[in-house]
């Protein structure tokens, strides 16, 4: 379930409206299987520098990636692992993340914009949103890295410092938005039905293929 919490304030009963303020986005929710995709929706009324990172890697979550598009679907950046590690402070919490966590930040152009969240290794198949991702066709592609969950392991046995890695990860997941107008969780994108035909081997003629194993999140925040 989704809570939204909106704040809104008057100046004067007189003045006109300006433009909205730039607003930070928090969400978190859980994956159900290795392949699951995220979307978020996200606007900016003006120019500026925007931030996209996530913060579930330090609690035991999975390895995440962003990847973000224009708002036609075209790739702007894919994003693994973004820093060594760090904190942010959004809507007035700090939030630490770590190496394996991902960090974009990036001046971007009035405009709508999409950003998707995945699994490593999960990248998208192309620059095109609308072509999906590697991982489309396996819900438990994880457990060739052998954890002994067997879905939600850890490709990567040290950090950067040569320390190890714990295999098995947790489904959980945390995205936060930064210095934009509106966000939003919205649907997940589906992968080409080609490649959904091509695992079954079944042909449909004028049907509609969904994804099958994807669930959107468990739950999702979003704090203004």
């Amino acid at each position: 379930m989704k809570k939204i919490l909106v704040i809104a304030a008057l100046a004067g009963a007189a003045a006109l409206p300006g433009p909205a303020l730039p607003a930070a986005f928090d969400f978190n929710g859980s994956f159900a299987q290795d392949n699951d995709v995220v979307r978020f929706d996200f606007n900016l009324g003006l120019p500026g520098a925007v931030t996209l990172f996530t913060s579930s890697w330090l609690g035991g979550g999975f390895d995440p990636i962003l990847t973000l598009w224009d708002g036609g679907g075209n790739q702007i950046l894919e994003q693994d692992d973004g820093s060594l590690g760090g904190a942010l402070v959004s809507n007035g919490v700090s939030y630490n993340y770590g190496e394996f966590d991902s960090y974009i930040n990036l001046n971007l152009a009035a405009g709508n914009y999409i950003a998707t969240l995945t699994q490593y290794d999960n990248f998208s198949v192309s620059t095109l949103l609308a072509d999906g991702f590697l991982r489309d066709t396996d819900p438990v592609f994880t457990a060739a890295f052998a954890c002994s969950n067997g879905r939600f392991c850890e490709g990567s046995l040290f950090d950067s410092n040569n320390n190890p890695v714990e295999p098995n990860r947790t489904a959980a997941w945390d995205v936060h938005i930064l210095n934009v107008d509106s966000a939003s969780v919205n649907s997940v994108p589906e992968p080409p039905t080609w490649m959904l035909l091509s695992l079954s081997g079944l042909f449909l003629l004028g049907g509609h293929c969904s994804r099958a194993g994807t669930a959107k999140p468990v739950s999702a925040e979003l704090s203004v």
